[in-house]
């Protein structure tokens, strides 16, 4: 077990890998908390959903600034969001301990798979191949996934950033416009979530300070890193290694 003090610490290197490669954070963040410092499952994910919200909140904003947000299609996901956020957190009260840990676990490894399959897709596909026509059928499944990516955020802790991301690209956006949409509806999503766990009383605060200043730190200098950081070491190198992280925090925390 790592001491608490290296949380600050760890905090800032996921802030780093969410603001660099986005995505997964929420993940990240449970994995860490259960496994490396043993903090219980459902403290870990109410800490998770407070983390996420200020990390988000900075995306969010600089993508809005950047033109990469569509304000209309991301409320309309942010709605199914919101509703399978509080769906989740109603039910993360009354699952046990143990079928709660083999849950998130099994949940984390199938995002940190998904990720991996769409990293290898995306690797032999030509950039703006695929545009999928916006029809009521569209909308329909897009919402689909926004309750789906809010369920995981309020039952696990996780931002379900996989969920959303899904969502827009049935809608057929850019890629631009889903890592600047999908930051809004997840920051709305983390948001919900967050209100829910506080009336749950399953928030740990002095935790939740050690480890938000680290986050909020590797939040900001993450933009700095994509400057100078070229797009293809940053898929090929870390992108594999925080997947690969994921899905060995997942297993264990399955196996616990």
């Amino acid at each position: 077990m790592f001491p608490l003090i290296a949380l600050p610490v760890v905090g800032f290197l996921i802030g780093l890998f969410i603001i660099t490669l986005g995505g997964g954070g929420g993940a990240m963040y449970v994995g860490i908390l259960t496994v490396v410092f043993h903090i219980p499952a459902e403290i870990a994910a109410s800490t998770s959903l407070a983390t996420m919200i200020p990390t988000t909140a900075m995306g969010a904003f600089s993508h809005w600034r950047a033109g990469n947000t569509n304000i209309r299609i991301g409320f309309y996901l942010l709605g199914g969001g919101v509703l399978g956020s509080v769906f989740g957190s109603v039910c993360f009260g009354v699952l046990p301990q143990s079928a709660y840990d083999k849950i998130a676990g099994m949940v984390i490894v199938g995002i940190s798979i998904q990720m991996l399959v769409q990293f290898l897709w995306r690797s032999h596909v030509t950039p703006g191949a695929f545009t999928n026509p916006r029809t009521p059928w569209r909308f329909v499944q897009a919402e689909a996934y926004g309750v789906f990516g809010g369920i995981l955020s309020g039952l696990i802790g996780i931002s379900g950033s996989s969920a959303i991301v899904g969502g827009l690209s049935v809608l057929g956006c850019e890629v631009r416009e889903i890592s600047g949409t999908s930051v809004f509806v997840l920051l709305g999503v983390a948001i919900t979530g967050f209100l829910m766990h506080l009336h749950l009383g399953t928030i740990d605060w002095p935790l939740l300070g050690l480890f938000l200043p680290g986050t909020l730190v590797g939040a900001f200098f993450g933009p700095v890193m994509l400057q100078w950081l070229p797009p293809a070491g940053r898929e090929k190198v870390l992108r594999p290694v925080f997947v690969v992280l994921m899905i060995g925090t997942g297993l264990a925390l399955a196996l616990k």
